[in-house]
C-alpha cells in the first residue's frame, strides 16, 4: 500500500491534476461569493464596459479626468433622453463590433492603457446589444486560472518543492485578496496575471537553462508590452526588477546578458508607448502625492497586503508580540523569589545547575562567530526572493506616497498586483526561518494549509458592495418607466454613468441637480406619457448640527456656494418643487435607496 501511494505521488500527472482540482474548487468558491454575497457594483466596473464599448463617448457627463465638459453634456443634463443612451453606453451595437479605434480614443481620454478594454470589447462584440456581468467575470476567471498556473511554476522554482508550490496556490486562491481581485470587474486581475508571468520569466533567467538567451528574453518582451498596456503600475514593477537584474549582471560582468536583457525590457516599454501614443501624458496626468503622513499610509498598505493573504495583522506585530515579551519577562521576575525559597529542593538544584552550565558556555561565545553564522544564513536567500521583496516594498511605498488611503474607499485595488507575489514571499520567509529544521518544508506546508483552512470563510471581503436601503433593486420597478435623477450638487451628476447598473431597462431619463429647478421646469413638464414616473432625490450632506448642507452652483462665478437649512425649509423648497410639477399626478414616498454609497429618497410621481 505504501509503495502504491509513493508511486502515485511520483506520477507525472498527479500534481497537475491536483492543481486543476484546486483551481476548480477555488472558482466554485468565488462563484458562490458572486452569486450569494455580492450585492452591488463599483462605478469603475460600469466604466469597464463603457470605456470598452461606448462608441467614441467615454463619459456621458463632465470629463472628470481633465475637468472639461463632455461633448454631450448639454444633451444629457437637464434634458429628457432615451434609455437607449445608457444601454448603448455599456454595450456594443451592431455595426460597431471590433472597433478598436473607439477603444483607443476612449482610453486616451481616460487614465488607463487599452489592453484590458480591448479584450472586453472583443468579448462583447460577439454579443451585440447585450449587457452582462458574466463577460467581465469570464475575463477574470481566465486570468485567475493562468495566474495560478504560473504562480505554481514560480513557487516551485523558489521553494524547490512542487507540493509546497501547491500550498502557495491554495493559500493565495482561497484568500480574501484573491476573491476581491476576481470579483472586481476591472483590469487588476489581468494585471496580477502579467505580474506573476513576468516574474516567472525572470526566475527562469536565474536558473541554468539549455535554451538560448534569445528564447528566454522574447517572453519577457511580450509580457512587458502586455503588462504595460494593461496598467501603468506594471512599469514601476518592471523598472525595479530590471534595475536589480542589471546590477546583478554588471557585478558578474555578464556584459552580453546585461545589454540583451536591458534592451529587451526597455524595448518592451517603448513598444507599449508606441502602440498607445497617449501613454506618457495619461501616466503623469495626476502626480500629486497624498497629503497624509507617509509612514501612516505605508503601514496601511502593508496591513492590506498581509491581511489579504496571511492573517498577520499590524496589531500582532505592534501589540501582541511586545505584550508576550513583557509577560515572559514578568514571569522570570516572579520566578526568582520562588527559586530562592525552594533552592534546597532537588528539581530546583538541577534546574539551577543547567542554568549555570548555560551561563558558562555563554562566556565562550564570540560575537564575530554569530555575525559569520548570520551572514552565512542570509547568503542562502535566493536573489529572486530578495528582489520580489524589494518590488513589493517599493510599489507599496509608491502607492502610499501617491494615494490618500484615508479619503478614498476600496483603495486596495492599487496593490492588487502584489497579492500573489506576497503569498509566495510569505512562504519563502517561513521556509527560511525554519531552515534549521530537517523537516522545514513539511512544517511550512502545514502552516500554509492551516492558514488556508482558517481563512476559508472569507469574512474580510471588501468588494461585495452590500449596501443598505429600503429597496434592494429598482431595475424591475423602472422597466419601461420614466426616471428623474436629481443630484444634490453639480459635481454629483456623474452618477448618470452609473445608471446602467441600476435601471438598465428604463424608458427615459432626466438628470439634474439642486439649484437647477427653475431652468429645467419646462423641460421636465414637456414629457407626456402614461408610463410610471419615478424621482430619485439625492439627500444632501449634513452639518454638525443635523441641518442640511446645500451646495448651489453659481454659473456667473463658476463656484459652489454653500448654505444651510433645516428639514422643513428643504422640504418646502425642493420637495414641493417636484410635488407641484404637472407630471406629478401623485407623490408617493416609496423608500430610501442606496446607489453606489449615495443615499436617495425614491418617490413615485405618476
Amino acid at each position: 500500500m505504501k509503495e502504491k501511494c509513493l508511486k502515485l505521488l511520483r506520477a507525472k500527472y498527479f500534481v497537475p491534476i491536483l492543481l486543476a482540482l484546486l483551481i476548480l474548487l477555488q472558482l466554485i468558491h468565488i462563484t458562490d461569493v458572486i452569486v450569494n454575497r455580492k450585492k452591488g457594483y463599483h462605478s469603475d466596473e460600469i466604466f469597464s464596459y463603457a470605456l470598452a464599448n461606448s462608441f467614441y463617448e467615454p463619459y456621458l457627463d463632465v470629463d472628470s479626468i481633465r475637468g472639461t465638459i463632455g461633448k454631450n453634456h448639454d444633451q444629457y443634463l437637464n434634458h429628457w433622453f432615451s434609455g437607449d443612451v445608457i444601454r448603448n453606453y455599456v454595450t456594443v451595437q451592431k455595426g460597431e463590433q471590433f472597433r478598436y479605434d473607439s477603444v483607443w480614443y476612449n482610453q486616451s481620454m481616460d487614465r488607463h492603457p487599452p489592453f484590458y478594454y480591448s479584450v472586453m470589447h472583443t468579448l462583447c462584440s460577439f454579443f451585440p446589444d447585450t449587457f452582462s456581468y458574466v463577460f467581465g467575470y469570464v475575463i477574470n476567471f481566465i486570468c485567475f486560472i493562468v495566474t495560478q498556473i504560473f504562480l505554481y511554476k514560480l513557487s516551485r522554482y523558489l521553494l524547490k518543492s512542487k507540493y509546497l508550490a501547491l500550498c502557495v496556490c491554495a493559500l493565495w486562491g482561497f484568500s480574501t485578496g484573491a476573491i476581491d481581485l476576481t470579483i472586481f470587474i476591472r483590469m487588476y486581475c489581468m494585471l496580477a496575471m502579467w505580474t506573476v508571468i513576468f516574474w516567472y520569466c525572470h526566475v527562469r533567467l536565474t536558473v541554468t537553462d539549455s535554451r538560448p538567451l534569445r528564447k528566454q528574453l522574447i517572453p519577457i518582451v511580450i509580457v512587458t508590452v502586455c503588462g504595460a498596456l494593461t496598467q501603468y503600475l506594471f512599469l514601476f514593477l518592471a523598472f525595479v526588477t530590471a534595475v536589480c537584474f542589471c546590477i546583478r549582471y554588471l557585478v558578474r560582468k555578464q556584459w552580453k546578458v546585461f545589454w540583451a536583457y536591458g534592451c529587451s525590457v526597455a524595448g518592451g516599454t517603448a513598444a507599449a508607448m508606441l502602440i498607445f501614443p497617449a501613454y506618457l501624458p495619461n501616466m503623469f496626468s495626476e502626480t500629486e502625492h497624498a497629503a497624509t503622513n507617509f509612514w501612516w499610509q505605508f503601514r496601511i498598505c502593508v496591513r492590506y497586503l498581509l491581511g489579504a493573504v496571511f492573517p498577520v495583522s499590524e496589531s500582532i506585530l505592534i501589540f501582541w508580540i511586545p505584550t508576550l515579551i513583557a509577560v515572559f519577562m514578568a514571569a522570570i521576575i516572579m520566578a526568582i523569589p520562588l527559586l530562592y525559597l525552594f533552592r534546597d529542593k532537588k528539581p530546583v538544584i538541577a534546574f539551577l545547575g543547567k542554568l549555570k552550565n548555560k551561563a558558562s558556555s555563554l562566556k565562550k561565545f564570540r560575537f564575530k562567530k554569530l555575525l559569520t553564522a548570520m551572514a552565512g544564513k542570509f547568503r542562502k536567500i535566493q536573489f529572486p526572493t530578495a528582489v520580489i521583496f524589494l518590488c513589493i516594498i517599493t510599489i507599496a511605498a509608491l502607492t502610499a506616497y501617491s494615494i490618500a488611503f484615508a479619503s478614498m474607499f476600496y483603495i486596495e485595488r492599487y496593490i492588487f498586483m502584489l497579492y500573489p507575489l506576497t503569498a509566495v514571499l510569505i512562504a519563502c520567509i517561513i521556509g527560511f526561518l525554519l531552515s534549521w529544521s530537517k523537516y522545514h518544508k513539511q512544517i511550512t506546508a502545514v502552516i500554509l494549509l492551516f492558514v488556508t483552512i482558517v481563512r476559508l470563510p472569507a469574512t474580510g471581503l471588501n468588494y461585495l458592495f452590500d449596501e443598505k436601503g429600503d429597496i434592494k433593486s429598482v431595475d424591475a420597478m423602472t422597466t419601461g418607466a420614466l426616471c428623474i435623477l436629481s443630484a444634490c450638487e453639480l459635481n454629483e451628476v456623474w452618477m448618470m454613468n452609473y445608471l446602467p447598473a441600476e435601471m438598465y431597462h428604463v424608458d427615459q431619463v432626466f438628470v439634474t441637480y439642486t439649484g437647477a429647478e427653475e431652468e429645467c421646469q419646462s423641460e421636465l413638464e414637456s414629457v407626456a406619457s402614461d408610463k410610471p414616473v419615478y424621482l430619485f432625490l439625492q439627500y444632501p450632506e449634513y452639518n454638525a448640527d443635523g441641518s442640511y448642507l446645500i451646495k448651489i452652483y453659481n454659473k456667473e462665478k463658476d463656484i459652489l456656494e454653500y448654505s444651510s437649512m433645516n428639514e422643513k425649509e428643504y422640504e418646502k423648497i425642493y420637495i414641493n418643487f417636484y410635488k407641484n410639477l404637472s407630471i406629478a399626478k401623485e407623490f408617493t414616498y416609496i423608500g430610501d435607496y442606496v446607489m453606489f454609497s449615495r443615499d436617495y429618497a425614491l418617490y413615485r410621481l405618476a
